[in-house]
């Protein structure tokens, strides 16, 4: 299995367990800032407001930092007045005002100092010694001896003389035998005496010891290595870079020095206006304050239930994942399905 194959897969699990343990027929991905926006559309206020409440501690911690670009520094600080400002609509949905109008001050903040960074050529008294000096990857001439090499030769023929010898050789031999002619009288009379005479009665072959001639004759070579001399010659090589010890005299050199300053940025954004034209609807209390018709006695009895359980908060410190909180919480959903079911 590919690893590419694999981190799908574990992906596809990771995914699958998210769905299973939220219960939810959604999974929200993305930044703080876009979690919010779609729990916001949702009507899910709760989960909406810590989201926008930690894309707006992102982008404070960002703000605390050394910047190399003004402009950076200043989208980090629209993103966070868009943060806390999305944080006060929220807890207006949520029937805390006193917060909203915590958040929506921050958000109308438009000036901010922020760390800038920069470099200045700076003198520097360089004193005489060797240095390791970067050498560059070059092409470079080389002079190489003569010498002998094993070159491969491909295979051929070549004639090679054989000299005179003998050679035992197939010969075929005739045989004779002797028979005996009568005496006879020519045509012209004269007159023969019998005699003997030899005549061929077959043949064989006979292993006889032969004289051959030199002569020449042609020879298969087969592909083999010869040792051959090469001349001395010149080549290029690659010489790849590297570092020489390289004696240097005492100098000045001119060196970028890292700095910090301080530097004041404002910025432009339409939730700081947004937030400003909030801020007069918010109260200065520190409890929540309800939004709808507390003649109601179920919207008013959570709405009791949410002050008490927002007191209980306040006391307790606002530990990060305290009981008070979670209570504070649950008293928050419980008053704002009052508030929806109401309003329809």
């Amino acid at each position: 299995m590919s690893n590419l194959l694999k981190k799908a897969l574990l992906s596809f699990v990771v995914m699958i367990f998210l769905f299973t343990a939220t219960g939810c027929d959604e999974i929200i991905i993305g930044t703080n800032l876009e979690k919010g926006d779609k729990y916001y559309q949702k009507g899910d206020y709760q989960k909406a407001l810590e989201c926008y409440m930690k894309a707006a501690e992102e982008y404070q911690a960002r703000l605390g930092k050394a910047y190399s670009n003004k402009q950076d520094a200043k989208n980090d600080a629209a993103k966070m007045v868009e943060a806390y400002c999305k944080s006060g609509l929220t807890s207006q949905k949520l029937a805390n005002d006193s917060q909203a109008r915590a958040m929506f001050e921050k958000a109308i903040k438009n000036n901010y100092t922020i760390t800038e960074s920069y470099y200045v050529k700076q003198e520097v008294q360089v004193p005489a010694g060797y240095v390791d000096r970067w050498v560059p990857a070059a092409n470079k001439q080389v002079y190489v001896d003569g010498h002998y090499e094993d070159v491969w030769k491909d295979g051929g023929t070549k004639q090679v003389y054989v000299d005179g010898h003998y050679e035992s050789k197939q010969v075929y031999v005739d045989d004779y035998k002797e028979i005996y002619v009568d005496a006879y009288y020519r045509a012209d009379g004269t007159y023969v005496n019998g005699y003997y005479k030899k005549v061929k009665d077959g043949g064989h072959y006979e292993t006889k010891q032969v004289y051959v001639d030199g002569y020449y004759k042609t020879e298969q070579l087969a592909g083999h290595y010869e040792k051959v001399y090469i001349d001395g010659y010149y080549k290029t090589v690659v010489v790849d870079g590297h570092y020489e010890k390289v004696y240097e005299p005492a100098h000045v050199e001119y060196k970028d020095v890292y700095k910090e300053r301080t530097a004041d940025i404002t910025i432009d954004s339409a939730y700081i206006a947004q937030a400003k034209a909030n801020l007069p609807a918010s109260t200065t209390t520190n409890a929540p304050a309800a939004t709808a018709d507390t003649n109601n006695p179920l919207l008013k009895a959570a709405y009791e239930k949410m002050t008490i359980a927002y007191q209980n908060y306040t006391k307790a410190g606002s530990p990060a994942q305290g009981t008070e909180l979670e209570a504070y919480k649950s008293a928050q959903q419980e008053y704002q399905k009052i508030l929806e079911s109401l309003k329809k």
